[in-house]
């Protein structure tokens, strides 16, 4: 074990004990930026074959390196508990329609409402493979795909081809069940409510924010602006009285970034309590230069602040993790590696950058959450009372006090603007913004299909249609906003003969 910094939080040791056997490798990439708010990287290069291909790695932030290594272990805990989880569990092979003829409708998650890809073929009648599921509600047993609770590719079986591109967008982890569902919860409703409102879609909307923040928020707004960078948070909505909020930002006064990539970043976050939202983001924003620059940057930048050897090792690791599948991403950020930072500055004017109008901050929820079990209830409460169903599976290592989840929500809509996955709530949101990426009448090659239940179909007034081509018009150049390629890989390759 090399790196990891003395007197770790308990929650910190209580991961890295938890986890299985091999090497711990940590390191800071606070110094690649100039803010100086702490951002560490911690990697598991593991012993068990079980986790061939997988390279479990998490990169933590906070207002201390015990909060910034605790988020490291923590996103370490939501790869490798998944594979050794649900590769060794039992699945249930068959379609909606006979499963839920012998177990109950309520029992078998339906999957014309999880959100599929529009133009997808698979219905009730498709045979998939199911996992088990719990119901927050009340316990009870729900199957669902397996496509929704995997992490990765090694979670499925050699030969089975799942309907979406595989992500970990729900993945919570956490010291108790509670706890972990609820991070996972507010993960899905920070992209279900920001996913169409930033990035290429970004409604511009700049919170206004008081003199009477916390001191510790307010520090953080002072190494932004001693570091002459230019901090924009801004609002996308607070449906569920949670807020969520995104932070972007850009060098001031002609500066360029150290890295021109740094252009890119953006934190987000979903909270009951607007202050704590706020000083997330901003915490997410800080890491997301670093990281960006880190993974994606120059490979002698990387290697000024990893141990020697370091990527080597993870390159010949890494592989089947869900966010190396996507070539799309891939090419993208091959193309913004080569751009210098007037180029990036220019692609994101438009969206990233843009200030359309204002918000107050007064004007978001608020809430006296003390702690993250408080944050749990909160916001499962705020779910269930929306009337949404809330799906866990439970993939916690056993006899251990830590719990590891991936939260499926019906309903909860995610990737509508990079892998075409859109339903009720989307195709609504869309109808209102007049984008031309939705629409009634016949469909195209490119104009596909929204799967949806009947119910909702006569709810929306007709059978809606999905612009591929219209979301990759919007989406430009700027899809690594929405994914990315595995880390150092596009750098790995620039190296490669032709």
């Amino acid at each position: 074990m090399t790196g990891l910094p003395p007197n770790l939080p308990p929650a910190a040791a209580a991961y890295r004990d938890a986890f299985p056997a091999g090497e711990l490798v940590a390191f800071p990439l606070t110094d690649l930026d100039t803010v100086g708010i702490p951002v560490w990287v911690v990697a598991l290069f593991p012993d068990n074959p079980a986790l061939d291909g997988i390279m479990p790695y998490g990169v933590g932030y906070g207002q201390d390196e015990g909060q910034a290594v605790l988020g490291a272990l923590g996103e370490i805990a939501e790869m490798v508990f998944p594979t050794l989880s649900l590769s060794a569990r039992t699945k249930t092979r068959g379609c909606y329609a006979e499963l839920a003829a012998v177990l109950g409708d309520d029992s078998v998650a339906d999957p014309l409402t999880l959100c599929l890809p529009a133009g997808s073929l698979v219905g009730r009648h498709t045979p998939l493979d199911w996992v088990e599921a719990r119901r927050w509600r009340d316990g009870s047993t729900v199957l669902v795909p397996i496509d929704l609770a995997a992490y990765s590719s090694k979670e499925l079986e050699p030969h089975y081809r799942p309907f979406t591109t595989i992500i970990s967008n729900g993945m919570g982890a956490g010291p108790d069940l509670e706890w972990a569902v609820g991070h996972g919860l507010l993960e899905l409703l920070q992209r279900d409510g920001n996913g169409l409102l930033f990035r290429a879609l970004d409604q511009g909307k700049l919170l206004d924010l008081p003199a009477t923040l916390p001191a510790a928020t307010r520090a953080l707004l002072d190494r932004f602006d001693q570091a002459g960078i230019e901090l924009m948070p801004k609002f996308a909505t607070a449906e569920f009285g949670i807020a969520n909020l995104y932070c972007v930002g850009r060098e001031r006064d002609g500066r360029e970034p150290p890295t021109p990539i740094m252009l890119t970043g953006c934190g987000e976050a979903a909270h009951p309590d607007r202050d704590q939202a706020l000083t997330k983001a901003i915490c997410e924003f800080a890491a997301s230069r670093a990281r960006k620059a880190f993974a994606h940057g120059p490979r002698a930048l990387a290697e000024r602040v990893a141990p020697p050897g370091y990527v080597e090792r993870f390159m010949a690791r890494s592989g089947a993790a869900a966010k190396s599948s996507d070539p799309r991403a891939f090419e993208a950020m091959t193309e913004w590696t080569h751009a210098p930072a007037s180029r990036l500055a220019g692609w994101l004017a438009g969206s990233v950058h843009a200030v359309r109008s204002h918000k107050p901050f007064g004007e978001l929820p608020a809430a006296p959450i003390a702690d993250g079990s408080a944050r749990a209830r909160a916001t499962i409460d705020a779910v269930a009372a929306a009337g949404m169903d809330i799906l866990y599976v439970d993939m916690s290592p056993p006899g251990v006090d830590l719990a590891c989840v991936k939260v499926i929500v019906p309903g909860l809509e995610v990737e509508t603007m990079s892998y075409a996955r859109i339903g009720e709530r989307n195709t609504r949101k869309l109808l209102d913004r007049d984008l031309g990426l939705v629409g009634f009448g016949p469909t195209t090659s490119s104009r596909r299909p929204v799967r949806l239940t009947e119910e909702a179909v006569e709810r929306l007034g007709g059978q809606p249609w999905f612009d591929i081509e219209r979301a990759a018009e919007l989406v430009g150049p700027l899809y690594p906003l929405y994914r990315e390629p595995e880390a150092h890989h596009v750098a790995a390759a620039a190296k490669e003969p032709a």
